[in-house]
């Protein structure tokens, strides 16, 4: 009994990490950008999906710890104020709090997707209000947080993909 609780411990502080190494190669999509015709797109809220589909059995104190390492990684790799991702994912985090995801088939999870983007907009918007004195460009926010929810439906469908392969989405300990 006490040898299963440790292997359940266990297993619970490395799904934590886990969701931390995929979030390390979110960070790394999300630095891309594109251009069409005159407008830059950006993915800067994609990592979001990282936060979105954080695995449920993860240990909860483990996993604050690594959300905030996540947020802190992202906001030295983009050059963005320091703090400003750690907290907007660690606010939706909590906000979100091992809710079930993407359940309802992908139009519910393209609208709890965009809810969540929504969220960190906000918390970036007044961070960065607060930080700089004035308010970040809404515009170029906008314009990458609408590219970020466009290309949601393919992480949507890896993810599918994985659950359908794996037979259950308790396999992966993800949010169904």
């Amino acid at each position: 009994m006490i040898l299963q609780k440790t292997v359940s411990k266990v297993r619970s502080i490395s799904l934590s990490f886990q969701g931390l190494i995929v979030g390390i190669g979110m960070v790394f999509l999300a630095l891309l950008s594109m251009d069409i015709g005159n407008m830059n797109f950006g993915f800067s809220f994609l990592p979001v999906i990282v936060i979105y589909y954080w695995p449920s059995a993860a240990s909860y104190s483990w996993s604050l710890l690594c959300v905030f390492l996540f947020g802190l990684f992202y906001d030295m790799a983009s050059a963005n104020t320091l703090g400003m991702w750690a907290l907007a994912f660690l606010v939706l985090f909590m906000v979100l709090d091992g809710a079930p995801r993407g359940r309802s088939g992908l139009g519910r999870a393209i609208i709890e997707y965009a809810l969540a983007v929504l969220f960190c907009l906000i918390i970036v918007l007044l961070v960065g209000w607060l930080s700089m004195g004035r308010l970040p460009q809404v515009g170029s926010l906008l314009r990458n947080a609408v590219a970020s929810i466009a290309v949601f439906p393919i992480a949507y469908w890896i993810r599918s993909m994985f659950v359908t392969i794996s037979g259950s989405s308790g396999t992966l300990s993800m949010r169904e």
